[in-house]
C-alpha cells in the first residue's frame, strides 16, 4: 500500500473536513502519535486513529456537526482506550461539554485564526473496551498504513 503525505499548511477561511483531518493529524504527530486515517470499525470508519505506546485513541473530526460526532463515538467504545472529538467551532455548546464530561471523552479545538489545536478536555481512559473486538480491530489496523 502506498503511504499518503498531507500538507495542512494551505489554509483558507473555510476549513473543509479533509483539511481539518489533515490539520489534526499534523498536531497529533507533534504530540508523538502514530496516525492512521479512515480506519474501518464494525461497518463504520473512524476519521483518525492515533496510537501511542499501546493506547488507541479514536478521533472524530467535524467542522460543525458535533451531534453526529457524538453518535459516531459510541461505536468506538468497544475498541478505543480514549475517544476524542476534534472540532473547528468558535464556541463550544454547553450541551456538548456536558456530554463529553459525562462520557469521559476528549475535545480538541481548532483556533480558526492561528490554526493551532488545544485540548479543551483531555479524555479519560475508556473502561468499556471489549477485548475480542479490540483484538479484531488491532489486527485490521496493522494492515492500514500510517500517514506520513
Amino acid at each position: 500500500m502506498m503511504k499518503k503525505s498531507f500538507d495542512a499548511s494551505s489554509r483558507d477561511q473555510t476549513m473543509t473536513e479533509f483539511r481539518l483531518v489533515c490539520s489534526v493529524t499534523k498536531h497529533l504527530f507533534g504530540e508523538g502519535y502514530r496516525v492512521r486515517l479512515e480506519v474501518s470499525n464494525m461497518g463504520q470508519s473512524i476519521d483518525v486513529v492515533a496510537t501511542k505506546n499501546r493506547w488507541i485513541t479514536a478521533i472524530e473530526a467535524k467542522r460543525t456537526d458535533w451531534r453526529r460526532a457524538l453518535h459516531q463515538c459510541r461505536a468506538h467504545l468497544m475498541v478505543a482506550d480514549f475517544i476524542v472529538i476534534a472540532l473547528a467551532l468558535k464556541n463550544v455548546p454547553s450541551e456538548l461539554m456536558q456530554m463529553l464530561h459525562a462520557n469521559g471523552w476528549g475535545l480538541l479545538m481548532n483556533d480558526s485564526t492561528s490554526g493551532e489545536w488545544r485540548w479543551e478536555i483531555k479524555p479519560r481512559k475508556n473502561k468499556r473496551v471489549w477485548q475480542p473486538q479490540r483484538q479484531r480491530f488491532s489486527e485490521h489496523m496493522r494492515k492500514v498504513d500510517y500517514v506520513t
